[in-house]
């Protein structure tokens, strides 16, 4: 195996774990976005950045955007992780379009995307994000319960609940990715 490096943004802990997984299973260097250094990212084959998905935005997509020409001859893979359930096509898509609008298409050709289901815990989120899940939820009820998609159902049945859907099983797909 090449030498991996496992970048992470994580607020509340779910792509912490993930990030935790894939770099045990790949015996990867690991480090939290606030912690990377940019100038040693060249020294790696493989790059992971693991995100979680807040507003339809990657955190820490940047690193891989603003570092591109540093590693773009390199293995690079990033995943999201959030509510949506992964499995529903709908949702995928909605996660892949916003991709389409904030990554420069020369750079999202170039790498591998993952989606991966997290979780949310309402009593440890900041105020802020309280205040903009409070938002989110009365622009979905103002459409009808009969005319949401899926993304806006999925919302609304963890709004105000402490969910987990983490599963390490979910990040086989990176580790067969990394190591072919």
């Amino acid at each position: 195996m090449k030498k991996a490096l496992v970048i992470y943004s994580s607020k509340y802990g779910h792509t912490e774990k993930y990030a935790g997984w894939i770099a045990e299973e790949l015996k990867a260097d690991i480090c939290n976005v606030k912690g990377f250094n940019r100038n040693r990212i060249k020294d790696y084959d493989v790059i992971i950045l693991g995100g979680g998905l807040y507003a339809g935005n990657i955190n820490g997509i940047k690193i891989i955007v603003n570092n591109y020409e540093k590693i773009k001859d390199r293995k690079i893979v990033l995943f999201s992780c959030g509510l949506a359930d992964c499995n529903k096509i709908e949702n995928i898509n909605s996660i892949n379009k916003r991709l389409e609008e904030t990554v420069p298409r020369n750079i999202l050709e170039n790498i591998k995307v993952f989606n991966l289901r997290g979780g949310i815990n309402y009593k440890g989120l900041t105020w802020i994000h309280k205040m903009m899940m409070k938002l989110v939820k009365k622009m979905v009820m103002k459409k009808g319960l009969d005319k949401l998609n899926e993304m806006e159902k999925g919302f609304m049945e963890t709004y105000g609940k402490t969910v987990d859907f983490s599963d390490k099983d979910n990040i086989k797909g990176i580790i067969d990715y990394c190591k072919s």
